[in-house]
């Protein structure tokens, strides 16, 4: 048994030296889909890890109105604790408003001489569970304290949430549909290459078929060149973008601190990287297996 892996081996390097360019271009074009597949991946995951990041820090503030009065305050803040999407509350009074909006001018306080009496409103900052923190779940939470007694105006950067959420569906639907292209492209191209190196080789295999070799004998070595095709793409692949991942994660710290963020995550889990190799090998291998199993039918 291990005499004949060993000859399946040895004859499937021997053939993906033979398949000569035709091999090379094969392993180029499964590592550009696998590039492009690995960037959508990447990205998705950067910006979950942003999107984890700003759910750490999200507030949902209620402003209240300047006539409350102090048994009110307490019954609006018992009713705010009972509801379920309300991890936390945090009270902060007019006074305490104003002194962080100074705190924020710092050099420009200024502005604020001749202010008169305290415009900022009153307000408690809601810390949000996660699973209620979908634009559906807080335009529902957000209509519901607008009616409670003592409420003025409720502010949680609808936009934002909005278009954020957006852009995570966008970008997982177009990584779907751009890698299921991609990969099916990929297979087709293997599946030429080896259909090449096939018919190449059809004195061969049609002696070894007149010797007794079986159709899993003679397909054996196709396979593994298929697999050994598409697992060095998506390892060229992972290389380059690695490469690339390390030159923006550098240069992003000094552009944008906000990317800064999803590139403190690190790169891409062992377990993804090696689905992506085994992705490849999976891919060669179809690709090969397709072409195989018609010249042996014929």
């Amino acid at each position: 048994m291990r005499e004949k892996l060993k000859h399946i081996f040895a004859h499937a390097l021997m053939n993906l030296v033979r398949a000569g360019w035709g091999g090379l271009a094969s392993i180029a074009t499964i590592a550009t889909s696998f590039l492009i597949i690995g960037i959508f991946l990447l990205l998705v995951l950067q910006l979950n890890a942003l999107v984890a990041k700003w759910r750490e820090q999200f507030r949902l503030s209620v402003f209240l109105e300047d006539r409350i009065t102090q048994t009110q305050l307490e019954i609006l803040e018992k009713r705010i604790q009972n509801e379920a999407a309300v991890r936390s509350i945090t009270f902060t009074s007019k006074e305490e408003a104003l002194a962080n909006f100074r705190q924020e001018l710092k050099d420009q306080q200024s502005l604020l001489e001749g202010l008169g009496d305290n415009p900022l409103p009153a307000s408690f900052q809601l810390k949000i569970r996660e699973g209620y923190q979908s634009p559906d779940a807080l335009r529902r939470l957000s209509a519901f304290l607008t009616r409670l007694e003592g409420v003025e105006d409720i502010q949680y950067g609808q936009e934002w949430i909005e278009r954020i959420s957006n852009a995570a569906y966008l970008m997982k639907a177009l990584g779907i549909i751009i890698g299921s292209i991609l990969t099916l492209g990929s297979a087709l191209i293997v599946s030429n290459t080896i259909r090449l190196a096939v018919y190449a080789r059809a004195g061969e295999i049609e002696i070894m078929r007149l010797v007794g070799a079986t159709k899993a004998y003679i397909r054996a070595p196709f396979l593994v060149e298929g697999m050994l095709q598409g697992s060095l793409g998506a390892l060229l692949a992972l290389g380059m973008l690695f490469a690339a991942y390390r030159y923006v994660a550098a240069t992003s710290r000094l552009a944008s601190p906000l990317f800064s963020i999803a590139t403190d995550r690190g790169f891409l889990e062992p377990s993804m990287m090696a689905a992506l190799v085994g992705g490849g090998a999976l891919i060669g291998a179809i690709g090969s297996s397709l072409s195989v199993s018609r010249f042996l039918k014929t």
